[in-house]
């Protein structure tokens, strides 16, 4: 019996030994959690009082646990000297939402950016957003382009209107929603664009996830003509509405 207890010793040991393997391999198998760094508390804030820039620090979450409202580290100087709205406890994420933005707006813009306010064909979206939210903007314009009205190389060439939808810009930060319009930060030559855009097309806002670095080329959106709308329906049944619709019978 005492040499078998050397024996069952090894045999569990080495059970143990390959279960340890295992997990290690498993956990290596699994794709690794993007994260991000976001604002906390470095000491205990009281409501009523600025957020100073010796209270802020940063840490590095991974994406599923981090707050809708959480301020990005690359956003930092939007939180300094805002006061807060309710106690913010050593530690705790730093949100929009515990901010009173009722000061100045140029403190929230970045180096070298201006706010550009942009106004939306449809402000339904923006019911639902709130400072720091990712959107794209794409519009809806007219322009003109040259048709050749036959084969031959000296057919008559036309210039033909057309409507369409493209992507205006991939990814912008909202600074601050204000009933149909909202205040972002963009470079100046991006804020100049736009502000001319505006006056030529009807823009509207999407969601998007925030950080999200898929498709930002404005190019991956592609264009949307309205001749779309009659390929879709080529190759359908046509259906006729009756006068008198039939009984239905349950």
């Amino acid at each position: 019996m005492k040499n078998a207890i050397p024996l069952i010793t090894a045999v569990l040991l080495g059970l143990a030994a390959v279960f340890a393997v295992s997990k290690t391999v498993k956990n290596a198998d699994k794709p690794m959690e993007r994260t991000r760094s976001v604002l906390i508390a470095t000491s205990d804030i009281a409501a009523g009082e600025p957020i100073q820039e010796s209270r802020v620090g940063t840490r590095e979450v991974p994406e599923s646990a981090i707050p809708r409202n959480a301020i990005d580290a690359s956003e930092r100087s939007f939180a300094f000297n805002q006061k807060a709205k309710r106690p913010i406890a050593k530690g705790d994420y730093i949100l929009y939402l515990d901010m009173d933005l009722d000061q100045s707006k140029s403190r929230a813009l970045g180096d070298g950016q201006w706010g550009v306010p942009v106004s939306f064909a449809d402000a339904t979206l923006l019911r639902m957003l709130q400072p720091g939210d990712d959107i794209a903007i794409v519009g809806t314009f007219s322009y003109s382009e040259p048709v050749k009205m036959g084969k031959n190389a000296d057919a008559e060439v036309q210039m033909v209107n057309k409507t369409v939808t493209a992507v205006i810009y991939p990814r912008v930060s909202i600074l601050e929603v204000n009933g149909g319009s909202v205040l972002l930060s963009m470079p100046p030559q991006q804020a100049i664009a736009l502000t001319a855009i505006q006056r030529k097309a009807k823009l509207y806002p999407i969601l998007r996830k925030k950080k999200d670095d898929n498709a930002l080329n404005r190019l991956n959106g592609g264009v949307f003509e309205d001749s779309a709308l009659t390929s879709m329906i080529k190759g359908l049944q046509k259906i006729d509405i009756p006068l008198v619709p039939s009984e239905v019978k349950e």
